[in-house]
């Protein structure tokens, strides 16, 4: 008779946890990826769309695929752009990411991976995922960042909020020290 036990069963029940462990999280990119077997409503290439409120115009976003299905939010896919304007409609930033996803009640944009927004003022924001309210025209990211001020400081952090233009901004976390001047 065999005996289950030792640091071989061990290391295969590490093993399985893990597998388990795996197969049932989720990030954020795959939970706005396509499903293969679903047929969308509306897929369209090359897209552009535009987000206002009331009549401004706040963001223009392309993209290589939009994907959405009526009264559900609309999924934009590769090479993502998203310029923001401000209330006199003048141009203040640019967001680049992989993919992101516009709310079809809020009109909030959520933007996944390799994110970058490059402010006209000079700002950098780097992060894995950000989110864009629309109501309060606000750039949030409860990930960690990494933003590069027009002295081109670079300050490192988990946690930011900022208006559109990355002019007043707050990292609630912040990650690293900075040398004092003599």
């Amino acid at each position: 008779m065999k005996r289950f036990g030792g640091q071989h069963t061990e290391s295969i029940w590490v093993l399985l946890f893990s597998a388990l462990a795996l197969s049932c999280s989720s990030d954020s990119a795959s939970q706005i990826k396509a499903s293969p077997d679903h047929m969308y409503d509306n897929e369209i290439f090359n897209p552009e769309i535009s987000i206002f409120q009331e009549q401004d115009l706040t963001v223009s976003a392309t993209s290589k695929k939009l994907i959405k299905d009526e009264g559900e939010d609309a999924i934009l896919s590769g090479e993502v752009v998203s310029k923001f304007y401000n209330e006199e409609g003048s141009h203040i930033s640019t967001l680049y990411s992989d993919s992101a996803v516009v709310e079809n009640v809020s009109s909030n944009l959520r933007a996944y991976g390799n994110v970058t927004v490059v402010s006209d003022s000079g700002y950098t924001l780097k992060s894995n995922q950000i989110l864009w309210d629309n109501q309060y025209k606000l750039i949030t990211s409860e990930d960690s960042v990494w933003f590069t001020d027009i002295n081109m400081n670079t300050i490192k952090g988990i946690g930011f909020k900022s208006d559109m233009d990355l002019t007043n901004y707050k990292i609630f976390k912040f990650i690293g020290s900075f040398k004092g001047t003599k």
